[in-house]
């Protein structure tokens, strides 16, 4: 289990993005002790989940004339 600091230099993103993942649910297995979040390694790095990219655009649909 390791720090939002230490999850942030294994994974090359500063503290700030680490924490908005945690917010967002999207790191695996992270957990909130008091103050501070606990988060597990796997294969040495934290397992981060995808994310939605937003809603997709309805101005280029086409409808039928018939």
């Amino acid at each position: 289990m390791i720090g939002t600091t230490q999850a942030a230099k294994l994974l090359k993103i500063c503290t700030q993005r680490v924490r908005r993942l945690l917010k967002e649910g999207r790191i695996k297995g992270a957990r909130k002790d008091g103050r501070f979040w606990q988060i597990p390694l796997f294969h040495g790095k934290p397992k981060v989940t995808k994310g939605l990219r937003g809603p997709k655009p309805n101005w280029r649909k086409r409808t039928s004339t018939n």
